[in-house]
């Protein structure tokens, strides 16, 4: 489901965090899409738009697995590394 890289966790740096702990889905993907807009319409007003930009969304239901991956597929997004860290799901994600 995930893409694992070399990098591990501690070596990643998100430009921005979504933190949809203890919201059941489908939350976790409405607020990366609220997210997407944002970055999207900022880009618009700068020259950089073709930067690559991390995003770490942290959420707490086990349906996130499934629906932000197929999320991500849609939106031709790539999960750079997903994990588990004291019963959260941890998502890197390349937009």
């Amino acid at each position: 489901m995930a893409t694992e890289t070399t990098q591990n966790a501690s070596q990643l740096t998100p430009d921005f965090t979504v933190d949809a702990r203890n919201q059941p889905c489908p939350m976790p993907i409405l607020m990366l899409k609220r997210l997407l807009k944002t970055i999207e319409k900022n880009q618009s007003n700068s020259e950089s738009s073709n930067s690559k930009r991390l995003i770490l969304i942290k959420a707490t239901d086990p349906n996130s697995q499934q629906d932000l991956a197929h999320f991500c597929q849609i939106q031709q997004l790539k999960i750079v590394q997903q994990m588990i860290v004291d019963d959260e799901f941890h998502y890197f994600i390349e937009k």
